[in-house]
């Protein structure tokens, strides 16, 4: 053995062995927890990492008790090299390249074990996740969607990249750059405000106190377009109310002032923001009240409550005012003694990190958002997916039926396509009625399912849910002539799909509640809803004319059926168990409802120009359909 080659074993040897002790530390830190998701079984016992043996078969019946965590599929400890056969093959390796055996016992590769420690990884950050939902008081169920969704969000990171090159900068932009400059705050994939005035003033506090903030994220497009803020709106929007040049207030300053031009509004405003709420009263006959305040996006006051962070500081006496009161005080910040005013709208030497992708395609935004998940801005693939696709109608339109878009916009803005859908809104009050959560584009998440299981064949069996509702939108973005694209057949799809929500959310009687799978009264569980609103749609577009009569003639034997060991959720979560599922459930409605799924699949493919139900029924597992 030559010099160079010894460096080379011991060095491969020193990377098994921290491998090892990382397994080791991250399979103790999963048998810890309390509780664990549903149908997946918390560790019978816990053990510390010096107690997980590697020169033995022990740590296998070891990592079978934590196995639920990694969201595998079962293993067996009956024989090693099984064993190992089965992980690594979950693990997205060879098994021919990633098990040895030099010594005449089987061992995970390098390979394998880095590939194993980054999967376990990940599971302690989930598990970790989920405790902390259940902490903050979300139920059970809850905590075991956003688990679940977590894990699915990770097979997204298994599409193609784009080769093309980004072209970014990474800089420091003065607030008054960001405050001044022509932004786009509400994309149509952006979500709605959701910081209170608490937040708003937190965040005012810690810029008052020189305190950095995270990287603001930019998207610059042609002009005369302004830029987009992709990342970053709910601060730069405190930001802008707090000084008062939002430009929503800015407009409706304005319009008052034409309506009032000898007032002084306007002046008010900006210099004596007190005595212009009196005349605000006087003049408006309207009390702004904070809530009214965070309508028109006037100013808000800074905390005055012991919440305040500026307490105990040189700042306390700012605390309960508005910009206007303390913008001519003296501070330090970023070791620069100024105004506030200064601070705000002069370039100071206080700065915030701008992150400005100046050549992206709309697509690459997708590797830009997993990359910044990874590095702790936790988008979820709901809103990564709402900002790479967000220039194909049909996402603007499955936002704003769903009712997660801005609903000041009116939609003629958002997706003009639904202009003229009759009774649109009932889509949105449907899909909260079901109460599966509303938080972080969960309404429009179930209602792509749904749509993208519907309508879009991808030719191949259907990936995860996310990647399949992302195919279904590229689709559409790289092919001009898709059916989808036209206003006239988005209307009509959204005209369909309201119906068949409608007449699924009527029939309280057809679902036992065992089957929705809600601890809570009338709350379902997204799996058992999607499955069921398919198989309720493709019956609507068969029988437009007597769907009602027939549901409700049929009424007793769906329920009976929802009360079936048939119709309960799968005690598995994988990818082809959910499709197996909702294939199954899909199909078992139609033929209750005595409708041939063929038939209804073409009359789909004849409408919308593709249809998913053949793909979908394609995924039954075979073994099991006895």
């Amino acid at each position: 053995m030559t010099e160079t080659q010894h460096v080379l074993d011991e060095a491969e040897d020193d990377t098994r062995e921290e491998l090892l002790v990382a397994i080791a530390d991250d399979m103790a830190t999963l048998s810890e927890a309390s509780e664990a998701p549903n149908d997946v079984p918390a560790a019978s016992t816990t053990f510390s990492s010096s107690e997980v043996d590697f020169d033995s078969d022990a740590w296998l019946h070891q990592f079978i008790e934590v196995q639920g965590w990694l969201n595998i599929e079962e293993l067996s400890a009956d024989s090693r090299v099984a064993f190992f056969t089965a992980l690594v093959s979950q693990l997205s390796l060879n098994p021919a390249d990633a098990i040895e055996d030099t010594t005449g016992i089987a061992e995970l590769t390098t390979e394998a074990l880095a590939a194993l420690h980054s999967r376990i990884q990940l599971a302690v950050r989930l598990q970790s996740g989920f405790l902390q939902s259940r902490e903050q008081g979300d139920s059970l169920s809850t905590a075991t969607e956003d688990w679940a969704a977590a894990w699915e969000e990770q097979a997204t990171d298994d599409e193609p990249t784009n080769p093309q090159p980004v072209r970014a900068k990474a800089e420091v932009w003065p607030i008054q750059a960001l405050a001044k400059g022509k932004l786009n705050l509400t994309p149509s994939y952006q979500r709605g405000d959701v910081w209170n005035n608490n937040d708003r003033s937190a965040l005012i506090e810690s810029i008052l106190r020189g305190i950095p903030l995270p990287s603001i994220i930019l998207l610059r497009n042609k002009a005369p377009k302004p830029r987009e803020v992709v990342d970053g709106k709910q601060r730069l929007t405190a930001i802008l109310r707090f000084v008062g040049t939002h430009p929503i207030a800015r407009q409706k300053i304005e319009d008052v002032a034409e309506q009032h031009p000898d007032a002084g509004f306007d002046t008010l405003f900006h210099e004596n923001y007190p005595a212009f709420k009196k005349l605000w009263k006087n003049k408006m006959g309207e009390t702004l009240t904070a809530k009214v305040e965070n309508e028109y996006y006037f100013p808000f006051r800074l905390r005055g409550s012991k919440e305040s962070a500026l307490i105990g500081t040189d700042l306390q006496g700012l605390k309960g005012k508005y910009y206007t009161q303390v913008k001519d005080e003296t501070i330090t910040v970023a070791e620069q003694e100024l105004s506030v005013q200064e601070l705000f709208e002069e370039p100071a030497d206080y700065k915030i990190p701008v992150i400005e992708y100046t050549h992206a395609e709309r697509r690459q935004i997708h590797e830009v958002f997993k990359l910044y998940n990874k590095q702790g801005v936790h988008l979820n693939a709901e809103e990564i997916r709402n900002a790479v696709y967000h220039e194909v109608e049909l996402t603007r339109a499955l936002l704003f039926a769903a009712g997660d878009a801005d609903r000041r916009r009116d939609v003629s803005d958002v997706a003009p396509a639904l202009a003229d859908v009759a009774g649109l809104e009932r889509i949105s009050r449907s899909l909260t009625g079901y109460k599966f959560g509303v938080t972080r584009y969960k309404r429009t998440k179930v209602l792509a399912w749904m749509i993208s299981v519907l309508v879009f064949d991808p030719g191949k069996p259907f990936a995860s849910t996310a990647t399949h509702i992302n195919q279904m939108l590229a689709d559409l973005q790289e092919h001009s002539g898709r059916p989808l694209l036209r206003a006239e057949t988005i209307a009509d799809l959204f005209t369909w799909i309201g119906r068949a929500i409608d007449l699924h959310a009527s029939f309280d009687e057809l679902w036992a509640a065992e089957f929705m799978g809600g601890k809570r009264s009338g709350s379902w569980q997204e799996l058992q809803l999607v499955g069921s609103l398919v198989g309720v749609a493709l019956a609507t577009i068969t029988r437009p004319d007597d769907i009602e009569d027939l549901i409700e003639s049929k009424t007793a034997d769906i329920r009976k059926a929802s009360e079936s060991r048939g119709w309960r959720r799968p005690k598995k979560t994988q990818t082809k168990d959910q499709w197996d599922y909702i294939a199954r459930l899909a199909r078992d409605i139609l033929d209750t409802l005595g409708i041939d799924g063929a038939a209804a699949s073409q009359i789909v493919r004849d409408r919308f120009g593709s249809s998913g139900y053949e793909q979908l029924q394609d995924m039954i597992v075979k073994s099991k359909d006895t």
